[in-house]
């Protein structure tokens, strides 16, 4: 029974050999594939959550700057109540001399008051009724009643100004005290909201140097990514004729207008526009009609990346089962993240300059991310000479 074990053992063992022997490569190609399948997406990942930082960051630095104008404007609004707390400083320094001189007429008054009244109680003064009736004639009674009446005019006149001054200097003191409080309100008013905009500001700087260190590690992510896919696509062509959807060497077969066959690889040029070709850097760089359609080279998914100093404001990159590749200084029409099928128009070409262009209709396209100042020589042939539809 034994025997029969290993036996059967030993046969099943020399199939799999056969199989492995009849189909070199096959399994190791699948895995290729799959891992080529497996790094494409998380490059996708990696893009998608750059793109997401790199809108997080634009945000936070558009709230530091929305806040740096707040602590500008706080600032010169200070400046402002600082001026206007040494006009009233000086106001204030007036109304405290004015008041001392007040104080001053008000003791003298008092004092005349006092000595007022301690000479009418010292002199025992007489009641009208009495010197009225002590005249002697009519013209003695009229003199006694002007002069009783000029005393009483005098007494009411020094009671009116004291009471009149005592009134001045409690209102100028509530007034001093009103307009003190009412500047150290806002004084510290604008000093509290000044603090706490600047740590608000600092905090934001503070995520924004966070998510540029995540941002920054995303790209080195997807430049190690695309490293290790553009390897696993050396392996891949290595095993295969083909190359970039391709045989080797070779221009892809000129196409029909309207005739795109599903997975194959189109010029991003309309046939009915005129196309120059210039010289390669990163890319393939080159002019059309201003206004003109781009075309997606192939099925895929597009990102939209920022780049206002080179590429543009906004540009496409497609992603294929071929490669990924940007269309420099274009401007595109379809949504960040979008899926997109060969030959549907995903930009246009730009009626002025787009990013560090300077011709209108200019454009650059190359392989993502794009590499060395000589890197698009490597598909420059292969680019012009795919078929152009439409």
């Amino acid at each position: 029974m034994a025997r029969r074990q290993w036996k059967l053992v030993g046969l099943a063992g020399a199939a799999l050999l056969s199989a492995a022997l009849a189909f070199p490569g096959g399994s190791a190609g699948r895995t290729l594939s799959a891992q080529l399948a497996s790094k494409r997406h998380a490059l996708r990942a990696e893009r998608a959550r750059a793109v997401e930082l790199g809108g997080a960051i634009r945000r936070y630095s558009r709230q530091i700057d929305r806040l740096a104008g707040e602590v500008a404007r706080l600032q010169r609004h200070e400046a402002a109540v600082e001026q206007q707390l040494a006009v009233t400083r000086e106001r204030l320094h007036r109304a405290e001399a004015r008041l001392a001189r007040i104080r001053r007429r008000y003791v003298a008054a008092l004092k005349d008051l006092r000595n007022r009244l301690i000479a009418i109680y010292e002199s025992g003064q007489p009641s009208t009724a009495a010197v009225l009736l002590d005249s002697r004639g009519f013209d003695d009674l009229v003199s006694r009643a002007q002069y009783l009446g000029s005393i009483q005019d005098q007494d009411n006149a020094i009671a009116a100004r004291v009471e009149r001054l005592r009134d001045a200097v409690r209102s100028i003191v509530q007034t001093l005290r009103a307009e003190r409080d009412r500047l150290a309100a806002k004084r510290a008013e604008l000093v509290r909201t000044e603090a706490a905009l600047r740590s608000r500001q600092s905090s934001l700087a503070a995520a924004r140097a966070r998510k540029e260190h995540d941002l920054a590690a995303a790209k080195a992510a997807g430049h190690r990514l695309q490293s290790a896919i553009s390897s696993l696509e050396s392996r891949i062509a290595a095993q295969s004729p083909y190359t970039l959807g391709v045989a080797s060497g070779q221009p892809l077969p000129a196409l029909a207008p309207g005739a795109i066959p599903p997975g194959t690889a189109i010029s991003p040029f309309p046939a009915s526009y005129p196309v120059a070709w210039g010289r390669t850097d990163q890319g393939i760089d080159g002019t059309t009609t201003p206004g003109a359609p781009l075309l997606a080279m192939g099925s895929g998914t597009l990102t939209i990346q920022h780049d206002p100093a080179g590429f543009g404001d906004s540009y496409p990159v497609l992603s294929t089962s071929f490669g990924d590749f940007y269309y420099g200084h274009c401007v595109p029409v379809v949504a960040d993240g979008a899926s997109v099928q060969v030959g549907q128009q995903i930009a246009m070409a730009h009626y002025g300059t787009w990013g560090n262009s300077t011709t209108p209709g200019g454009f650059e396209i190359g392989r993502w991310p794009p590499g060395s100042m000589t890197a698009g020589a490597a598909t420059r042939d292969w680019l012009i000479g795919l078929p152009r539809v439409r």
